[in-house]
């Protein structure tokens, strides 16, 4: 009996460990986005709320498999906050030869349309306290403070895009995102 009893566990465990993860393998624990597949969290401003991400008029998912849209948190009603999503890394499409990392993405973001009226503020590469290499662009949009954050995990890139109501708010975000980091799991 004891020998079935400890074959069922084995077996339970093996089962566990071949499910098949997805990069939207993530889930809100307290205040922080935890996603098990990139193994890191983020930890949200207190001024933000979680917002069910298939109710933001953005696509959920990209025709090539090559994006993921991962959390989005919010200012209450107002159409500012953040959106966290993957991007996969090299991955070349009939639109794209392919993102090769934070500061192309970044160099990518800059060239805004004129009807945007946007103003680059400021850009920045620096290392987190958890080792992670990020790139920065903090620019205004249509008066809009707003930036884009990318640092990359694996063949993946995790990208952060703000926008706030006002400068401050949005030097909260950024430094929320700023401060992503690695996780065990």
């Amino acid at each position: 009996m004891r020998i079935q009893r400890l074959t069922l566990v084995f077996l339970l465990v093996l089962a566990s460990r071949g499910i098949a993860q997805t990069p939207s393998d993530g889930k809100i624990v307290g205040d922080s986005y935890v996603n098990s597949y990139f193994k890191f969290s983020y930890t949200w401003p207190s001024m933000l709320k979680p917002y069910d991400t298939k109710s933001l008029n953005l696509p959920q998912s990209s025709p090539s498999a090559n994006e993921f849209m991962l959390f989005s948190a919010r200012q209450g009603d107002e159409p500012y906050g953040v959106v966290v999503l993957a991007v996969r890394l090299n991955a070349v499409t009939p639109r794209s030869r392919g993102i090769r990392d934070g500061s192309d993405l970044i160099d990518r973001v800059e060239k805004f349309s004129p009807e945007q009226h946007a103003v680059v503020v400021s850009r920045k590469h620096f290392t987190n306290a958890a080792g992670l290499v990020f790139d920065q662009l903090d620019y205004t949009d249509n008066g809009v403070a707003s930036s884009a954050i990318a640092a990359e995990i694996g063949k993946f890139l995790i990208v952060v895009k703000c926008n706030a109501k006002s400068a401050p708010d949005l030097a909260e975000m950024d430094r929320a995102a700023a401060e992503l980091r690695l996780t065990k799991q």
